[in-house]
């Protein structure tokens, strides 16, 4: 299949506060490095490289990490790094990208990553993208990744399957019959029992054409909203001025704003493993465990100590009798927590900011 309309569109504009000590706002999650030798954000890039060229890659992210995305990318070109003067959520991100590729490619394809998962297999992932292109280019449709649920979990979204699409190169490949959103902890269990849900991975591919139009009727005001944008920015307006006019636009993930109301939407079931990273816990997604259950990123000692998670690459950490728990240290920070409210580092961070701990941000 012919690739060279497929362009891969990275999200990496977030701040990844759950990473909290050591995601920091000069040093967001996608910058982190949490497992072998690249950030997040570079393996992100390496892995669709097999398919597509650091040329045909864009990536979105804040003003103020550009110069860290610049730097970390060296292969990507300077003007594919796209800087949204504020963070307005996904629709915005990826609107902001089909906006400029259908002006650079009519035809253009996009394949949308967040910066910050994990993928172990690039060789299945690149193979999964190229079905779904496939998919794309026979039925126009806007298509989703759905992984295998492998616990009933609360934190992801989930996507039902519907009829099969009949594509050759993608067998698997089927309607969307409806999107679950986060669901409780008895929800998920029934979704997780009846087989017919997916996680909604948050990785999409389509046409950039197909999405503007989608994003023109489902929200049509973000869409004229970009179109002013984009002419302000073609005319080299002012960085206040783009400042203003973007923070006018509305703030909504894709998954509500378009997708869930699309009626064009397929997903595209995946065995290869995922994690979205998405806490401290995640460690255990990136690296095996001890005897004990022990998963360690430093040096660790761990006497009578079961199921922990420990990051401290810098300094030596000693537990004794302790279980369920996470650790994480940095030169100024010590952060302890049960394994279960790893989710609540957030929290903190936001405590932080209330009482203007800004050193510690």
């Amino acid at each position: 299949m012919d690739m060279t309309s497929l362009y891969a569109v990275v999200l990496a504009g977030g701040s990844g506060t759950r990473f909290w000590p050591v995601s920091r706002a000069h040093l967001p999650k996608q910058f982190l490095t949490l497992e072998g030798t690249q950030s997040l954000l570079q393996a992100t890039v390496s892995r669709i490289a097999p398919l597509i060229a650091p040329q045909r890659t864009y990536v979105v992210t804040a003003a103020p990490l550009q110069p860290q995305t610049v730097a970390q990318l060296p292969a990507v070109p300077i003007a594919n790094i796209l800087s949204e003067p504020m963070g307005r959520n996904t629709a915005a991100a990826i609107g902001l990208a089909a906006w400029h590729l259908q002006n650079l490619d009519p035809a253009a394809l996009m394949v949308v990553l967040p910066a910050d998962h994990a993928i172990a297999d690039g060789t299945a992932f690149c193979d999964s993208v190229q079905q779904a292109a496939a998919t794309v280019l026979q039925t126009d449709r806007l298509m989703t990744f759905g992984v295998q649920p492998t616990y009933p979990a609360t934190g992801y979204g989930y996507i039902e399957v519907g009829a099969e699409l009949g594509i050759s190169e993608a067998p698997r490949a089927a309607e969307v019959t409806r999107f679950q959103e986060k669901p409780t902890a008895e929800v998920a269990a029934q979704l997780m029992a009846s087989q017919r849900y997916l996680w909604n991975c948050g990785i999409f591919l389509w046409r950039a054409a197909t999405i503007a139009r989608e994003l023109r009727t489902h929200m049509p005001a973000l869409a004229h909203q970009l179109d002013v944008y984009m002419a302000a920015l073609q005319a080299g307006a002012a960085p206040e001025v783009l400042q203003t006019l973007y923070q006018q636009l509305p703030s909504l993930p894709i998954d509500i704003g378009v997708l869930e109301p699309s009626s064009c939407v397929g997903v595209l079931p995946v065995t290869w493993a995922w994690s979205d990273v998405g806490s401290w816990g995640a460690l255990r997604d990136l690296h095996p465990a001890d005897a004990a259950g022990n998963v360690a990123v430093g040096h660790h000692i761990g006497h009578g100590t079961t199921n922990a998670v420990v990051y401290s690459p810098h300094r030596l950490v000693v537990t004794i009798g302790v279980s369920d728990v996470i650790i994480v240290q940095t030169d100024d920070v010590l952060l302890v927590c049960h394994k279960d409210q790893d989710q609540a580092v957030r929290e903190v961070v936001q405590l932080l900011q209330q009482r203007g701990e800004t050193t510690y941000l």
